[in-house]
């Protein structure tokens, strides 16, 4: 199920500990999300779950969600930065860029599910587990069990490659300070891997941060990068902990709230 939730308070709920939200629109059912956003543009939203890809326009969320089927089960998505088209990683190890957010989407019959034109980009032997664009969007990172970085250029298909970063692949964000641009690799180790996008090279990697042992089979993880000057802030969530650090270290910059219940709509899950 997703629902838009406003975060603006009802007033009588004002200055209690437990706020009610002024508004909460259902906007359709799904299976178990596996990848949930808002277009760069603020007009679409996509969550993809199963076999299946669903679309919403922001502006009318009541006509709930077209559904746009897929050969094989998805496993994550990202948008792309400029274009108003979106990318989804699926369990066979195929990349798809979905070429279907358009005014018909708007006038959908409810229940009725359909195809999209889409384009294909197949390396991984494995299921994608992470995908990013750059932010000049001329880029799509992907990866996953091969613990391989594949770097894909869009306009042409190519691809270039960064192996053996360690083990597997779990999360991708891009970092840019100044004039350099540097992928970050969330690791199934728990480490952090920093590759230098000019050079196609790890340039550092922190591996502090541990999972515990409890989450050893069975791992949902989300990778967020929060830029401020002079710092980098590494947000990585697994149920039910939230964890981040910042980059470079300062003091003990650890910090463990208990999130109750799991938001489990932007959540990936792994099995190992």
């Amino acid at each position: 199920m997703v629902l838009r939730v406003s975060l603006k308070p009802r007033s009588a709920a004002t200055g209690h500990k437990v706020q009610t939200s002024s508004e909460i629109t259902f906007i359709g059912k799904t299976r178990a999300v596996m990848g949930l956003s808002i277009s760069p543009s603020g007009s679409w939203l996509v969550a993809v779950a199963g076999h299946k890809a669903y679309v919403a326009p922001t502006s009318s969320f009541k006509t709930g969600f077209t559904k746009f089927v897929s050969p094989e089960a998805l496993t994550c998505l990202a948008f792309h930065p400029s274009e108003d088209y979106f990318a989804t990683g699926d369990d066979k190890g195929n990349i798809r860029l979905w070429y279907c957010l358009n005014e018909q989407v708007a006038a959908h019959a409810v229940g009725v599910e359909k195809r999209a034109q889409t384009t294909t980009l197949h390396w991984h032997a494995h299921a994608v587990s992470s995908i990013a664009f750059t932010p000049n969007g001329a880029y799509l990172l992907s990866g996953g069990e091969e613990a391989v970085l594949v770097v894909w250029q869009l306009h042409t298909g190519k691809k270039e490659f960064v192996p053996r970063v360690g083990t597997s692949i779990n999360a991708i964000a891009v970092a840019k300070g100044g004039q350099s641009e540097e992928y970050l690799l969330g690791l199934a180790d728990a480490t952090f891997a920093f590759v230098s996008a000019a050079t196609l090279k790890i340039s550092r990697s922190y591996s502090r941060i541990k999972l515990g042992a409890q989450l050893s089979v069975q791992i949902e993880s989300y990778l967020i990068i929060v830029q401020i000057p002079r710092h980098l802030i590494v947000i990585y969530l697994h149920s039910p902990l939230l964890r981040w650090r910042s980059i470079p270290p300062r003091q003990p910059l650890f910090c463990r709230p208990r999130i109750h219940p799991p938001c489990r709509y932007t959540l990936r899950r792994l099995q190992h």
